[in-house]
């Protein structure tokens, strides 16, 4: 379960100010830096990054970014936080059922917080509407889905 959450560091910047009237909707990608534990918490590192750009495609051109930083604890007993540490060792990733918990509360949290910031840069808010589903598959690596 997760007992906090911090974001430690915002950056947002414009890159090309007259291609503002062209931004598309953001791409956004979750990062988890690293994960650890100490007693019965774990510490999830994490960066939240909304690039933006005049047009889709592999020609399109950077306009802004937005970059949150910071970390999650999750309260978990010693046998959870012991599979915890195994597997994000082992594939970094995180159990199923804790990645959606996880990147369903920085969706929220840093969609919230990146709209303010885009606000004030002219930028599109960085929302994501729905929640994420993660799926075990038969491989045994995690992806969403």
């Amino acid at each position: 379960m997760i007992t906090g959450f911090t974001i430690s560091k915002v950056e947002g910047k414009i890159e090309d100010a007259e291609s503002l009237a062209k931004q598309r909707f953001p791409r956004l990608n979750i990062n988890l830096d690293n994960v650890s534990a100490k007693g019965e918490k774990v510490n999830v590192e994490y960066t939240f990054v909304a690039d933006y750009y005049d047009s889709e495609g592999a020609s399109a051109k950077n306009i802004g970014k937005i970059t949150l930083s910071g970390f999650i604890e999750i309260s978990e007993s010693k046998n959870a936080i012991d599979g915890i540490i195994k597997k994000w060792n082992d594939s970094h990733t995180l159990p199923v059922k804790l990645a959606e918990e996880v990147i369903n509360g920085l969706n929220f949290r840093c969609s919230a917080t990146g709209t303010l910031v885009a606000y004030s840069l002219g930028l599109i808010p960085p929302l994501v509407i729905s929640a994420t589903k993660i799926e075990e598959p038969k491989g045994g690596a995690t992806t969403s889905g």
